[in-house]
């Protein structure tokens, strides 16, 4: 159920009223009562003087002996004014004998009789006990008190009967005085004080609470009750305007509904704002994770292009979610490989697209059979034409011939490539100019030779400007120092990747890039060619690999194809009659001659001394003939047992 406010505080009211009625009416009895018997004691004490006074005159008069007489007449009606002088019920005197303890009532009056009471019918109207003193009048012959109180009741009746000691002189001695007091006197004075001076003010006081509390009800509960349930009507749907609070009061109230009013319009709108704001941020995602997708599928995050000849790996880290870094890895029609790098001026969604037209313009003239520098100067003039905001670009190009390893690239402003193998060091071509800024961009080819083994790194300045958190950029020194030594393994461009990107987030300390970066290694190297011998299946199917090793030293030439049978049947031996379990081989060139290395861990078996001897030519088919081949085709050939392995080596003239 629900608590009214007006409710909680008429109870609370009452509740004080109450408490405050049982105080004030307790409170007023007991001091009501208290001043009442004040004024008795007051009265009584005056009465006491009054009549020794009264009786000492009597006492001393000649005509005492006869009760009868003018004198005692005069003393009745002198002690009956003092009764009624004194607001008494009844009066009267009696002496007590010390010796005997009886008691002999003197003279009797009561305030409404006119009539003389006698002695006799004193005793009887008040009734004087036999038992010996009472502690009372014990307490006053002691002289310990002058004046004492005793409560009575006789059957519905109630009384105080003041006694006190009169000091009066004579042998009929001692003198007590009895002063009754109605209580009803008194309980009419309580509820007079307690209608005069509690009920009266206490029913004005409940009657001005009650109108408070109508004033209370309409001028503050009602408004209140209004105001919290339009309040929890908004709170259910705060997007919708509530109807305006019509309380115009000067008060608290009024100042509380016009700042519910002022809210909730403030409220609505900024709901409103929030509502629109948040369908176009989903808007804004839902085009930027488009856009994100669309670049993945131009520039994705990471790419892997290997043949046996040479590896690459790219990748890309957007320092949101699109970026302007981007590189591209592909192959052209006559087997070389191409890569590029760049670095679009633009960041977020511009940066996107312009890197986006870009990347598609060049790759579009390398595929077309332009060299590096005059894929760059066209791209650059194409961009002059449609490029409204300015934007410019710094691109890397470069074009592997895998056969020969012969590489021609061509830089527009874009940072130094690092050259692998033997430590690393930057490679210093001409710089050129950043695409898009000038009509005559002057980017010039250079060429070298990537022998097997080496590589060629590029990155953009995301790298060497990613900050610590001292604000402190990676730098180039890191970064050369990171590429010292080239990991072997299948994959090298792919560990290098992983490496520097170890070292760049360790550096940053958890500190969120402000630049995109992205980074491609390539390596020249093929699995089967070298210093280092390639492990390789005892099996037929290995001639595949071998071959292409061969060709991709040597390329498709008629000296490669005689080249070939010889290593065929070298291996065929090796693979058929040796009963190895491990196959190594190695190819490589130096000038004109090819040179070609088998080892296994066969049964020793010297193909070089098998020449001299002479075989029946019906035995020519367990191996005779293939060495026969082998010997007519090379130019040198050479064998060794080493470390349980035969070491079988083959040269031919180019």
């Amino acid at each position: 159920m629900k608590e009214r406010l007006s409710r909680r505080i008429t109870a609370y009211f009452l509740i004080i009223l109450v408490v405050t009625i049982l105080f004030s009416v307790t409170w007023n009895d007991y001091s009501t009562r208290r001043s009442i018997i004040e004024m008795e004691k007051s009265l009584a004490e005056g009465c006491s003087r009054a009549i020794t006074a009264l009786l000492e005159h009597y006492y001393r008069s000649d005509s005492n002996e006869d009760a009868s007489s003018e004198s005692s007449f005069f003393l009745w009606n002198a002690v009956r004014n003092f009764c009624r002088g004194f607001n008494q019920d009844a009066l009267y005197i009696y002496t007590v004998d010390p010796g005997s303890s009886g008691r002999r009532m003197l003279l009797a009056v009561l305030s409404e009789e006119t009539d003389v009471i006698p002695p006799d019918r004193g005793a009887e109207l008040f009734p004087l006990p036999d038992h010996p003193l009472t502690a009372e009048e014990s307490a006053l012959l002691s002289g310990r008190e002058s004046l004492v109180r005793i409560d009575w009741r006789k059957g519905f009746a109630r009384g105080a009967l003041w006694i006190s000691l009169l000091p009066v002189s004579g042998d009929a001695g001692p003198f007590f005085l009895g002063m009754e007091y109605s209580l009803g006197l008194e309980d009419g004075q309580i509820l007079s004080d307690f209608w005069a001076d509690i009920l009266l003010p206490n029913i004005a006081l409940g009657v001005a609470f009650l109108v408070m509390i109508l004033m209370f009800r309409k001028r503050v509960a009602m408004p209140i009750r209004l105001i919290s349930d339009r309040m929890k009507r908004f709170s259910r749907n705060s997007s919708k305007l509530p109807e305006p609070l019509e309380i115009h009061s000067r008060d608290e109230i009024g100042e509380i509904a016009s700042s519910f009013n002022a809210m909730t319009k403030e409220i609505t709108s900024y709901i409103a704002n929030i509502e629109k704001l948040t369908k176009e941020r989903v808007e804004i995602n839902v085009q930027m994770d488009i856009a994100r997708r669309i670049q993945n599928g131009l520039v994705p995050e990471k790419r892997v292009l290997k043949d046996e000849a040479f590896c690459v790996s790219a990748m890309t880290r957007p320092a949101k979610a699109v970026g302007g870094d981007f590189y591209d890895c592909f192959r052209l029609k006559d087997g070389a490989v191409c890569i590029l790098m760049g670095d679009v001026s633009g960041k977020g969604i511009t940066g996107a697209l312009f890197m986006a037209v870009i990347k598609t313009m060049i790759r579009e003239k390398l595929a077309l059979g332009l060299s590096p520098a005059q894929a760059l100067n066209s791209t650059n003039e194409q961009l002059l034409l449609q490029n409204p905001e300015g934007l410019f670009a710094t691109v890397f190009v470069a074009i592997l011939d895998q056969r020969t390893g012969d590489l021609r690239y061509a830089n527009a402003g874009h940072t130094r490539p690092v050259l692998l193998g033997n430590g690393a060091r930057f490679l210093t071509p001409d710089t050129g100019i950043a695409l898009g800024l000038f009509d005559d961009a002057g980017i010039l080819d250079e060429h070298m030779l990537l022998s097997p083994g080496q590589g060629l790194f590029l990155y953009t300045d995301g790298l060497p400007d990613a900050l610590n958190a001292q604000r402190l950029p990676f730098g180039t020194d890191r970064l050369l120092a990171a590429l010292r030594e080239i990991p072997r393994g299948p994959d090298p461009a792919e560990t290098v990747l992983q490496r520097i990107c170890a070292e760049v987030d360790a550096y940053r300390e958890g500190v969120e890039p402000f630049d995109d970066m992205a980074l491609l290694t390539l390596f020249r190297s093929s699995p089967l060619s070298g210093g280092e011998l390639c492990p390789l299946p005892v099996s037929l199917s290995s001639f595949q690999a071998i071959k292409k090793a061969v060709f991709a030293l040597t390329g498709d030439t008629p000296a490669a194809k005689k080249a070939l049978l010889a290593c065929d049947e070298a291996l065929t031996n090796i693979v058929q009659y040796s009963g190895a379990s491990r196959l190594a081989f190695r190819c490589s060139r130096q000038g004109d001659k090819l040179c070609v290395v088998f080892s296994d861990d066969g049964i020793p078996f010297d193909p070089t001394a098998a020449f001299s001897q002479e075989k029946p030519f019906e035995q020519l088919d367990s191996g005779g003939m293939g060495l026969i081949l082998i010997r007519q085709t090379a130019s040198e050939t050479r064998y060794v047992r080493e470390d349980g392995m035969n070491v079988f080596t083959l040269a031919f003239s180019l």
